[in-house]
């Protein structure tokens, strides 16, 4: 797909616009001709622009990968909801961030899915304690009961809230059980919470040949689901891979989709303004736990599990915050081997309407975030395999790191940064951030 990119400067039709159905309905138009070769990516992207392009060629490769796979299987997509009410409905002028995001995910998981023997699917949303009014959940729930999505089974849309399930007794994890309110968990309670719905409600095949996929993504429409097939095909044809997880940037095919077109590396990481940032991080993650360091992109909203080898690992599971993501793939890779970690490409559009990311400027939030790095080698990763050399550098440097020196390091390193093309196999020597913080 990246090969079309050179087609840019000739093709100037509206980039992507996620509240717009009717290029969303594009995208799954030009899915079906591309998988019928009825059409090529050109020919699309002649017509609606690369982005579309991109992602529909990315849905069609996806079904093909789906279409292949040689037992039944079962898809249960998960997302959390926080102040999502107005990307929910359809674009209007009081609701301008509006992508009516639930009917579009079901439409989505049906184009896949549609015509398939043996697959279905399932959707779990789990609200994060939503302050919107109506909430969240109450606002899917009425969509779900006006649209008549079955309460079970294929297709069926289910909607939690997390402060109900918070001391309801049902038990996800120790850390969890011990949760008192939606404060001390938001995303990744809700997000755990919803996974472990789904590997207890999953479906089971008499004949013990289906096979069952848990994914999570976003609530917003950044990545297209008609793409779940690609993270489904690698959990489903082995027995290795556990855990598929898309990547919006740092390995081959990958695509991000901005407003001003659609771009790969090393573009989408390398033209970043917070890429210093995204790059500090993934170093210091790479050195101290070395299993992630071919996971680029740890915090992509877009994973897929096998849902059964799941189980015991959200057991195991205490991080709600940021960082959850990167302990759920460390307990796997300690359950299943370095193996069970596969990495996929796919097309991403960046949505930062109403987004609750922290800014592009080094702030405490990203400081926040490398802490939580160590916190989880600590805690999982020391005991077991504790870093020496220049990660024990590494470590104790960050350890003492307060915020001003972490800003002072993220300026000097951008400002030492221009024309660099290494991005995520950069390694700094520890002596030479010590040196940038005793100037």
């Amino acid at each position: 797909m990246s090969g079309i990119l050179g087609l840019w400067d000739e093709v100037r039709v509206p980039v992507r616009d996620l509240t717009d159905s009717d290029q969303n309905q594009a995208v799954l138009d030009a899915a079906s001709a591309l998988f019928e070769e009825r059409a090529t990516t050109e020919d699309v992207a002649a017509s609606h622009g690369l982005a579309v392009a991109a992602e529909a060629d990315a849905a069609a490769r996806s079904r093909r990968r789906l279409g292949k796979l040689a037992v039944p299987v079962h898809l249960t997509v998960v997302w959390a909801m926080y102040g999502e009410t107005g990307r929910m409905v359809p674009h209007t002028d009081h609701h301008p961030q509006g992508e009516d995001f639930v009917r579009a995910k079901v439409h989505q998981l049906d184009w896949l899915t549609g015509g398939l023997p043996g697959v279905t699917w399932s959707i779990i949303a789990c609200d994060d304690g939503c302050p919107d009014s109506p909430s969240s959940a109450d606002l899917m729930a009425d969509i779900a009961a006006a649209e008549g999505y079955p309460e079970a089974g294929h297709r069926s849309v289910t909607v939690l809230r997390l402060a109900e399930l918070i001391g309801s007794g049902i038990s996800i994890s120790p850390a969890f059980d011990r949760l008192t309110s939606t404060e001390q968990s938001r995303k990744g309670g809700s997000i755990l919470a919803g996974l472990a719905t789904a590997v207890r409600s999953g479906p089971t095949r008499a004949n013990s040949t289906g096979r069952h996929v848990a994914c999570y993504t976003d609530a917003d429409l950044s990545a297209n689901l008609a793409q779940l097939g690609s993270l489904a095909a690698p959990v489903v044809a082995g027995d290795t891979v556990v855990a598929a997880l898309g990547q919006r940037y740092g390995i081959d095919g990958a695509m991000l989709v901005r407003a001003d077109g659609p771009v790969t590396e090393p573009h989408s990481t390398g033209d970043k303004p917070d890429k210093i940032i995204v790059l500090f991080r993934h170093f210091v993650r790479a050195l101290l736990i070395p299993p992630l360091a071919q996971v680029r992109d740890t915090q992509a909203g877009f994973k897929a599990f096998e849902a059964t080898a799941l189980g015991p690992v959200i057991g195991q599971m205490a991080s709600f915050n940021e960082s959850f993501d990167i302990e759920l793939l460390i307990h796997i890779v300690q359950r299943y081997g370095p193996g069970a970690l596969a990495v996929e490409p796919i097309v991403f559009t960046e949505d930062f309407a109403a987004t609750n990311f922290p800014s592009v400027e080094p702030g405490p939030r990203h400081l926040a975030m490398v802490r939580q790095i160590v916190e989880v080698y600590d805690q999982l990763v020391a005991p077991a395999a504790p870093v020496t050399g220049e990660a024990a550098d590494l470590l104790t440097l960050i350890r003492t790191l307060d915020l001003d020196e972490y800003v002072t390091l993220i300026q000097h390193l951008r400002a030492q940064d221009p024309g660099d093309p290494t991005l995520f196999d950069r390694r700094w020597p520890v002596q030479h951030l010590r040196d940038i913080l005793r100037r």
